[in-house]
C-alpha cells in the first residue's frame, strides 16, 4: 500500500532544504527506490514542508535512515515532524 508522508520543519528554510536535497538526490533523474512523488514548499506558518508519496513505509524508512537523516545531521539541520498515512486514492494525469 502506498503511503503519503508529510514532513514539516518549523526552523527549516528553502536554502537548508535545497542543501539537504542536493546531497541526498544528486541526480533527480535517478530517484530513490520506492519514491513515487516529491513536493516541497514553504509552510503555512513559516518553516518548510515536504510531501512525498512512497510505495511502502519500508522504502521510506530505508531512505530516511540511510540518506536523509545523515545528511541533515551533517548540515546541523533542526528536527522536523513527520506524519505518515496510507494513500486511499490517487490520480496522476
Amino acid at each position: 500500500m502506498a503511503i503519503l508522508v508529510i514532513n514539516r520543519g518549523a526552523e527549516w528554510t528553502q536554502e537548508l532544504y535545497q542543501t539537504v536535497f542536493d546531497r541526498t538526490l544528486p541526480d533527480p533523474a535517478k530517484p530513490p527506490a520506492g519514491l513515487i512523488a516529491h513536493f516541497a514548499a514553504p509552510g503555512e506558518a513559516g518553516g518548510w514542508q515536504v510531501i512525498d508519496v512512497w510505495e511502502s513505509e519500508d522504502a521510506l524508512r530505508r531512505f530516511m535512515e540511510e540518506t536523509v537523516l545523515p545528511a541533515a545531521q551533517e548540515f546541523g539541520a533542526p528536527p522536523f515532524d513527520s506524519k505518515v498515512v496510507e494513500v486511499y486514492n490517487s490520480l496522476i494525469p
